[in-house]
């Protein structure tokens, strides 16, 4: 079994931003084209709904991909919801399920919380099916994936949000359409982490709307000279659009640098919370 990231520990949730990068020189962009990127989003579909995970963001890019996914901890399966996710795994003629022993059911179990094993499907899948339909040899990842616990799952999905912008792929983030933002804007998002889960949230309609507000302030912001920026304008626009006037127009720059953003109840309950911790301090 491949090692796994440090870090990892299956018995407990966890929240990943992970990575892939393409072997080759400078200037090669294989996953740029339509049916290279499609297809390894397909690939990514397919595998985060078998293992107990949940999508909250991704882009493929040229030459590297983003995934941000939370896992859930390690719990044991009936032996009947265990076969049923063998056969899913195994759909061809190959099926080594049908001879495995107690020990393989177990190791099969503790797999499907693997962040590891995840992303070995999804890598190897795909870089199978290239070589296969480029009539190619040799690897096609450099390397083992990268992988980073996230303590902030709305700024990791932000952050892979952005990418095509800041790479100037992209105008806007919803115009790059190998991109959960783009699933997200054309309602093809079913299978992603829903927003009122990643906002903290009751409210569907209210977590669309921070969503979007937030999504572009954070674009108008940098990290290197060279990043491509949402322009202000289309952000203010935007938080018109989504909010009533005066509701966040005098709080715009909350949008730009704010952590926590959600219902007024998510966000006092989040304040008292850092007070009892002494990480927050009302200012006198």
């Amino acid at each position: 079994m491949p090692r796994m990231p440090r870090g990892i520990d299956i018995d407990e949730d966890g929240q990943y931003h992970l990575r892939g990068q393409v072997a080759g020189p400078k200037g090669y962009y294989p996953l740029q084209q339509t049916e290279n990127a499609e297809q390894l989003l397909a690939i990514m579909r397919r595998f985060t709904g078998l293992y107990f995970c949940v999508v909250a963001a991704l882009e493929v890019l040229g030459s590297h991909y983003h995934l941000c996914c939370r896992f859930l901890a390690f719990q044991e399966l009936s032996q009947e919801e265990l076969q049923k996710l063998a056969e899913l795994f195994y759909p061809g003629s190959y099926r080594p399920y049908l001879t495995w022993g107690p020990a393989d059911w177990a190791r099969f179990n503790r797999r499907l919380f693997n962040v590891s094993e995840l992303m070995r499907n999804i890598q190897q899948a795909f870089a199978r099916w290239f070589n296969k339909r480029h009539h190619r040899k040799g690897p096609f990842w450099a390397g083992r994936f990268q992988s980073t616990e996230s303590d902030d799952l709305l700024e990791t999905v932000y952050y892979v949000e952005l990418n095509a912008v800041r790479a100037h792929l992209a105008w806007l983030p919803e115009e790059w359409p190998y991109s959960s933002v783009w699933m997200r804007k054309n309602r093809q998002d079913g299978w992603l982490m829903p927003l009122v889960t990643l906002l903290d949230t009751s409210d569907p309609e209210q977590a669309e709307r921070l969503y979007w507000a937030h999504l572009y302030w954070k674009g108008t912001k940098s990290s290197k000279e060279t990043d491509g920026l949402i322009p202000v304008g289309l952000a203010e626009q935007m938080e018109k659009e989504q909010f009533p006037r005066g509701c966040y127009l005098e709080r715009r720059d909350s949008f730009s640098r704010g952590r926590k953003i959600g219902s007024r109840e998510a966000v006092a309950a989040s304040l008292d919370s850092c007070r009892e911790k002494g990480i927050y301090r009302r200012r006198r």
